[in-house]
Parts: C-alpha cells; structure tokens; sequence
C-alpha cells in the first residue's frame, strides 16, 4: 500500500487539471507492471513520502461538483469523469476493457461520482491525492500470456484540457483546444488531429510535413521551397489556411509568408477547415491550425531519438520531462533537437537547433502557471525559385536533382518565443484562462536564382536575379476567457466569454543585387558553384515598423434544448487596423518616394451557429453556418475621392455526422460543405484608377467578387482493431469565381479529388515486436493558368507579348511504409520508405518562369528511439 501512495503521488503533478493523455507506452510486462512502477517512483519520491501521506484525506473533501455522464463502457465514462472532474485517474487499460458503468447525473465531489461510476465493476481506488487517484483490479491470478504481453499505463486529465495525445499509441483525439477546449463530437465543424503517435509512426518532423498528411490539405511551395525547403502556406476547400493558434491563442504566423516550425516542441496539430471567425478574426476562409505544445509530464520520463537517411539528412533529440518539487506541483520539460540535411537537388542544405523548455506549478489547488519559450535557429543554403518551363508551356524534363540558384547564396533565421498561461478555477466547474505570447524573429538573406521561360532547344532566355533581405519582427498576443455551465429551466448550459489582442511591428530592407553573366544563363548543365558573386548591390526597399493590431470580444453559449440537442451560437465583434511605412531608392542609395498607407476597420461582427444531435452515444449529427472577415479598408469605392471598401466575407455552411467508437479509441466523421466568399475587390470602370495621397489608399472598386467552393469530406482514425491503427481522409471539392468577367475556376492548385491514407498494424505472437506501416497520398491533377510574355528577337529574351498559358500536373499516387522494431521495452528502431515506387511529379506547378517544384524521389529514414 505504501507503494501505492507514491505512485499516486507522483502522479499529482497534473494536479487537478481536465483532459487526457496516456503515459508513453513502455512495453511493461503486466504483472511486473505496479512492482516497477512502484520501485521506480519510491526512489524518486522518497525525500516527500511524509508530506505526501497525509493528502488522501485531502482528496476526499474536494466540493461537490455537476456531473453529466451517460451508461456507457467504463473507460469511456472515466474519460468523462477526468473532464467534468478535472481530476486524474491512473489505471492499466486491461482492467477497465469489458466492464460498464452506471448512469451519474446530479451533484457530487470528484471521489463520490468515482466511486458511483465504479460501483459494480470491481474495479477499486486504492490512493487518492489532491486531483489524482489510481484504480486497481479485483485480485486475480496473472497467466503466462499475460505475463508475456506489453502493458501500457494509461493516465487520463494530464495537465491541459485533454488534447495531449503523447503516449496514448492511438490515431484518435476525442478533445481538442481548438474552439478553446471542446471535444471533437460537440463542435459542429471539420477537425482532424494528427497526434504525436503518427507523427512519429510517420517521420513528420515539420508543420509543413504534417499538413502533407492531414486531410484536405494541400501544400504549396512556390515561392519558398524556397527558404530551406520549407511549405509556404497550405490550403483547405479551396481557400488558404491564414490563422494558426497555439494551445488554442491566436498568434500571427504568415507575416513573412512562411510558417513551418519543428515539431519537436508539439505534441500534435489539430485542423478545422471552413471559416473560424470567431476565434481568429481576420483571414481567409479555409480554416486554422492549432499547434498543442509539449506539456510536463507528472511523472519523470527522459525520450531520446536519432535519425538518418537520404540526401546526409541527420537529425537527434532529446526530450526530458517530470516533476520538479517533491511534493510533483512544479513540473517542467526540456526538449533539445538538432537537425542538418541536404536536399534531392543540388547544393541546398539547412541546418537547426531547437531548444524548447516549460514549467508548470500549481500555486494553489485551483491555480495554475505556466512559463516557457523557445529559441530555433536555422542556417541555410536555400533554392527559392522552383524550375522554370518553355514558353509554350511545355515541361523542360530537367534532372529533378537540378538547382537553378546561386551556391553562395544563404538564409539565417532565429525565432525567440516566450509565453505564459494562468488558469484559475473558480466556484463549481467555472474557470478563468489567459495566455500570452511574444516573439521575435531576426532573418537575413544572400539569394540569386534563376527565372524566366527557356528556350526547349537552346536552354537559354531566362535570367539570374539577384535578391537580399534583411527582416526584423516582434508579435505580441493576449488572450483571456471564462468558460463554465449553468443552471437554467432545468438544464445545465455552458457559456464562454473571452477577448483577444495581438499586435504585430515588422521591419525589413530589401536589396538588388546584379551578377555578370557574360554567357547567359543556360539551365541545361547548369552549376550553382559556378556563379560568381553580385558585382552591385543597392536598396531598392525599406518597411519601417509596418505591421497590423487587432483586437476582439467574443462568445459562445452551448443551450442544452433536450438531452440529446445542443444549440450554440456565438459572436465575435473586432477591429483591425494596419500601417506600412514605404520607402523607395535609386541605385545611388537615394530616397525617391515616401508612403504611409495606413487604414483600419471597427465594429467587425462575426456571428457562428450550430445544433449538435447526439443520435445515440456513438453517433452525433450536426449543422453549423461559420464566418471570417478579411479586410480591404486599403480599397475605397467611388466617387471619389471615396469611402472604405467593407470586408470581404467567407461564409462557411455545413452538414455532417461524427462518430466515436471502441471506448473513443476510433474517430469518424462525414460534413458537406458550401463556402461562399463574397465582396472582394473588383476594379470599377466608371472612374480611373486613382491613388489617394500618401496613404497607400487606391480608388475606384467595387465590392462585387464572387468565389463559391463546395465539395464532401471524411476521416477515419483510431484503432480498428487490437494492434491495427489507421487513418484515411477523402476531399471532393469544385470551387469556381463567380466575379462578372473573371469566372472560372478560382483556385486550380486545389485538386477535385484528394485522398490520404496511412496505417500500422503491430504483428501477433511470437512476431509482437514488429508493427509494418503503409499508406499513400492520391490526388487527380491540378494546373495553373494565366498568361506569360513571348519570346522577342530584337531582345532575344522572352519579354514580348503577353500569352496564355495552362500547366497541368496530371492525377498521381506516391505510396510510403515503415516498418518498426521493438529492440526491448525502452528501445525502438523505425525505417521509413517514402515514395517507395519513385513517382516523378510536379507537387507544385508554377508558371513558365518559375516555381515548379518536383516532389522528393524514393528516400529513406531510420530512427533510433528510446524511452525511460
């Protein structure tokens, strides 16, 4: 029994915080499993047995609390529990599989719903501790199987609002922070979690890598492939993906038109597509992400990993976390990572070091603070410009291994990110959360590619441009909330109230830089280190502090209507206003011209709806009509000298069901879906285009842009069966711009068809030590148009008349695998294989002066990874 009182007591660190995760899955033999557990946290645990003796009493005196929980299998009752409860529980996954729990509905303190909740099954709490109890089978006699299998410790409520997924060994995510913590059934939109499980299954170790692998994402890399290979933005139903969240606070991560940070700070990413106005203000219609940070562990766990593979990539981390006091109310982590690699085309390498740390204590019973930061440094060799095409369009067939850029070039960059989150508990299940965040990134850039349409029989025409940029940015955020339910004509509602701010004030030189080329630029044979070095560089550019503000109030009411019916509405009323100081010079350094544009917008109102149907305990059904704005206050409507043009406005309806099945350990769901983004800009021909002062203001327009995109959607993930994970998601997506004079399609980068799918499945047996993955991304063509210039003879460069042009990538499949071995219970080894038949494609298509990227060749990648 003493044992018993240090597990639990190790096992406080969370305190009494909602959600769940599970203890990373140590191959524990099964009734070796409490022996060791026990051991390994007495010697840990020693120095604070007195103080921590004392707490069982404690726990038993928490308040009563309302509790809402259905008849259902009991390990889904008990994810229920840590919830509402905000209370952790400890137990082995087998003495829960099979068993039931009663209905609870009423008011009881954490302890009394527990035990109602266990009564019948057998199943006993032998500790309790402040916010943390343990549970433990009837006895019975191990058998050799038993014995012989490997155990997981499953921990529910680690220490932030469920959406962990570390160490849960499974594809499905029940909760999410998204929406500022809902479980993935009550929100009536799209969501797909990739967790830290196929993450690792996978080999994803960018954001850019894991938007690949979600659902209805596309990826382009034109114009960035760029800044050390990095995804340039990412695109859902049509529309970019412009807001991306942490731990569900809206931060800016598009200011330099790049965002694909190291997944080793993550746990997992969660995706909503269609509009998510309110909670993300301005931006585009396609959707958020939301980056769920590592969190400390309540107990202590030390996670090392090694990596090689294709192209001299090689990459190391190690992640250590767990209680920082003896008593287990100051927890913290550390994640270090270093990674340097080359790419599949020449001279490009990147290199760069993460460090990430956190700290969380539990002041008091109910509060709770978190600091923590980052640093990430990245040095680079970097190709920007894509491949370019034949002015008829045609594909030149260049060697995929074929870089047109500069070998001097380089791109530094170093992110510095601090935050802090407070979370007070208030009276019955009330709380109060804030968040704050800032960041600041310093970059510089020594760029030159090559770009421009190639003549197919000569090789010449395009031209070797030279570009320099040296940026500066700091982003401040805030953002606060109170969330809890109440008592109304008999129900129990739950309302959430909340403002954010953000603030942004960036800073970049831009330079041109001219390099001789007697020769021309032939891309056939081309050599990089062949290049020689800018014989003139000037500043062409300057943006001194430009930037935007914006800031909002919004809410949300769930109305329980029956017990199977959900109403929610919300509202988000904000304002945003920007400023880019603009200054222009000649070659000699001079100043030429000065403009402020500055504009700025109030009152935006974003109202969101929904009703949620729980059709039975596995099945929902939802409806839900969304909104996001994005301002274009910078245009102004005639007569002149004109007024403000309102936002354009990216309306998002939606239909669709959500299951959860096997005790939430498998995840379904289906939507339709209708966008329609209306009143974007169109030139107006009853007056002149017109600059308005030095205010970067511009007349005349009209509000009249038109673009719908409709199309269905579905997801599975979660466990199939014992030892068998999956995940698949299928698009279909139409969108046309419906603009008078434009009409079309209106994003041809977005295929019709996409489809996803990645799964392992561990071998029985004698063979339990493997696990053999597999999966595929297929998607039908995608093609850009739009005109390029014709070859001109007098200039014997393609500067000529402007041309149409289409450049079509047709429909493919690039097929991957992995296979796992586990060397003993602390030691893992993974391959993985991707594009195992080495597809050749274009997984960008540009123009015919650039941006046509390729997608990697076959490659590989063996990782060594070891928990203890």
């Amino acid at each position: 029994m003493q044992a018993g009182k240090e597990h639990g007591s190790a096992a406080m660190g969370a305190g009494i915080w909602g959600g769940e995760f599970q203890h990373r899955g140590r191959p524990w033999r099964r009734a070796r499993m409490p022996s060791l557990v026990a051991a390994a946290l007495v010697a840990l645990a020693q120095p604070a047995v007195q103080a921590q003796q004392p707490s069982s009493v404690q726990a038993g005196q928490a308040g009563e609390l309302a509790f809402s929980i259905a008849p259902q299998p009991l390990a889904g009752a008990l994810r229920q529990f840590t919830q509402q409860a905000q209370h952790q529980v400890l137990f082995d996954p087998q003495i829960v599989a099979g068993r039931t729990s009663p209905a609870l509905q009423g008011r009881f303190t954490p302890r009394q719903a527990l035990d109602r909740l266990l009564a019948g099954t057998g199943v006993t709490v032998i500790d309790a501790v402040p916010g943390a109890y343990t549970l433990k089978a009837p006895l019975r006699e191990p058998s050799p199987a038993a014995d012989a299998a490997l155990g997981t410790v499953l921990v529910t409520a680690q220490a932030h609002a469920g959406d962990t997924t570390e160490g849960s060994g499974s594809y499905a995510a029940s909760r999410v922070s998204l929406g500022k913590g809902q479980s993935v059934r009550e929100t009536p939109q799209s969501i797909s979690v990739v967790t830290r499980q196929r993450i690792e299954d996978q080999g994803l170790v960018s954001v850019g890598d894991v938007m690949q692998q979600t659902t209805g994402v596309t990826v382009d890399y034109a114009g960035s492939g760029g800044l050390g290979g990095t995804a340039n933005s990412f695109y859902a139903r049509g529309f970019q993906i412009s807001n991306v969240q942490i731990d569900g606070a809206a931060v800016d991560a598009f200011s330099q038109g790049t965002f694909d940070p190291n997944m080793a700070m993550y746990d997992s990413v969660q995706v909503i597509r269609g509009a998510d106005g309110l909670y993300s203000g301005n931006g585009e219609p396609g959707g958020s992400i939301n980056l769920v940070r590592k969190r400390p562990t309540a107990q202590p766990q030390v996670l090392a990993s090694a990596s090689v593979g294709s192209w001299n990539q090689r990459r190391a981390e190690l992640d250590v976390a767990g209680p920082l006091a003896a008593d287990g109310r100051v927890r913290g982590r550390a994640v270090l990572a270093h990674s340097d690699r080359e790419f599949f085309y020449d001279y490009a390498d990147a290199r760069n070091t993460l460090l990430y740390g956190i700290v969380e204590a539990d002041l008091t019973p109910a509060t709770k603070l978190t600091l923590g930061g980052s640093y990430d440094k990245s040095a680079s060799l970097p190709w920007r410009g894509g491949l370019p095409r034949a002015a008829n369009g045609d594909d030149l067939h260049l060697p995929r291994h074929t870089a047109l850029m500069a070998g001097w070039g380089h791109y530094d960059r170093t992110n510095k990110e601090l935050f802090a989150q407070l979370e007070q508990k208030l009276e019955g299940d009330w709380r109060v959360r804030a968040h704050a965040n800032y960041v600041k990134v310093d970059s510089d850039s020594r760029l030159a590619d090559v770009t421009g349409a190639v003549d197919p029989t000569t090789g010449l025409g395009a031209t070797l441009n030279g570009f320099s940029n040296d940026f500066y940015s700091t982003k401040k955020a805030l953002d606060a909330n109170v969330s809890g339910t109440f008592s109304l004509l008999g129900r129990r509602h739950r309302l959430l109230l909340g403002a954010d701010w953000a603030k942004i004030r960036d800073t970049q030189d831009t330079f041109l830089s001219e390099v001789d080329m007697p020769g021309g630029i032939n891309v056939f044979g081309f050599d990089p280190g062949a290049i020689p070095l800018p014989s003139f560089v000037w500043k062409t550019r300057s943006f001194a502090g430009y930037g935007a503000t914006q800031k909002g109030l919004y809410g949300r009411l769930n109305l329980s209507l029956t017990d199977r019916l959900t109403a929610i509405v919300g509202a988000r009323r904000a304002s945003y206003d920007t400023q880019t100081p603009w200054l222009r010079f000649d070659r000699a350094g001079n100043l030429t011209s000065r403009i402020v544009s500055s504009y700025g917008e109030s009152g935006i109102f974003t109202p969101y709806g929904g009703l949620v149907y729980d059709i039975d305990d596995r099945w929902t059904a939802y409806g839900s009509v969304a909104e996001i704005h994005k301002s274009q206050a910078d245009k102004l409507g005639g007569p002149l000298p004109g007024t403000p043009l309102d936002p354009i406005k990216g309306r998002n309806f939606e239909l669709g069901t959500k299951g959860e099945f096997n005790e939430g350990r498998l995840m379904a769901s289906m939507a339709l879906y209708r966008i329609e983004r209306n009143g974007e800009a169109v030139a107006d021909p009853s007056y002149p285009n017109t600059d308005i002062g030095d205010a970067g203001l511009n007349c005349c327009w009209l509000s009249k842009g038109k673009v719908v995109s409709q199309g269905v959607e579905g997801e599975i993930s979660g466990e199939l069966a014992r030892g068998w994970q999956l995940f698949a998601g299928y698009t279909f997506n139409r969108n046309h711009n419906k603009t008078p004079g434009i009409e079309g399609i209106y994003h041809s980068v977005t295929p019709k068809h996409l489809f996803k799918l990645w799964s392992t499945y561990r071998l029985p047996g004698e063979l339990s030590q493997w696990t053999i993955g597999g999966g595929a991304n297929i998607q039908s063509a995608h093609f850009v148009s739009g005109t390029a210039k014709a070859f001109n003879p007098d200039s014997g460069k393609f500067d000529g008349a402007a041309v149409p042009f289409k450049f079509s990538q047709g429909g493919y499949a690039v097929w991957n695998a992995s296979v796992q071995y586990r060397i003993n219970r602390n030691w893992q080894a993974v391959l993985n294989l991707n594009n195992l038949f080495d597809k050749v494609y274009y997984r960008t298509v540009g123009t015919s002066g650039g941006n046509n990227w390729y997608g990697e060749p076959r490659n590989v990648m063996l990782t060594l990874r070891g928990s203890f």
